[in-house]
């Protein structure tokens, strides 16, 4: 079976008992988490502002987003990926097909021109690290980075 190709629909909501112990452990910790997720995507937004080949993530007004990942979308993503992979910065794309250009939908027949910005936005998302534990110079050098391709 190939990652990201799935052939048939499906669903996996169980829980294990080991799983269940795991997230006992951590659920203690997950408001101090999520705040050090959200100053981290706070600073990630100040260091990469004004980068016009790339996107940040936005954020509703009166809401809150816990950046369980930090998402942006960058022209050339593949090429930024790869770059930053040359410097020890790993990125991934967590969503890399939408779900029409699964093999599992293919037969509802739709093409790209029934979900053009999905299509688009396909090629262009790229997750950057985002945990609790990042540091700001760790944040500062993944801006550096990018910002070092883009005045290529």
């Amino acid at each position: 079976m190939i990652k990201h190709q799935h052939q048939m629909e499906g669903i996996n909501s169980r829980m294990d008992g080991m799983q269940a112990a795991i997230l006992s452990a951590k659920l203690p910790h997950i408001l101090d988490w999520t705040e050090k997720r959200i100053a981290n995507a706070a600073l990630y937004n100040k260091c990469l502002q004004g980068i016009k080949e790339i996107c940040l993530p936005a954020v509703r007004p009166e809401s809150k987003h816990t950046y369980h990942l930090y998402v942006i979308r960058a022209e050339r993503r593949d090429e930024l990926a790869n770059y930053l992979g040359a410097k020890g910065i790993e990125t991934f794309v967590h969503y890399p097909k939408i779900l029409p250009n699964l093999p599992a939908y293919h037969y509802l027949g739709h093409t790209p021109t029934d979900f053009p910005v999905a299509n688009r936005l396909e090629a262009e998302i790229l997750s950057l690290p985002i945990y609790p534990e990042l540091s700001e110079e760790m944040i500062q050098q993944v801006a550096d980075t990018i910002k070092a391709l883009y005045r290529k």
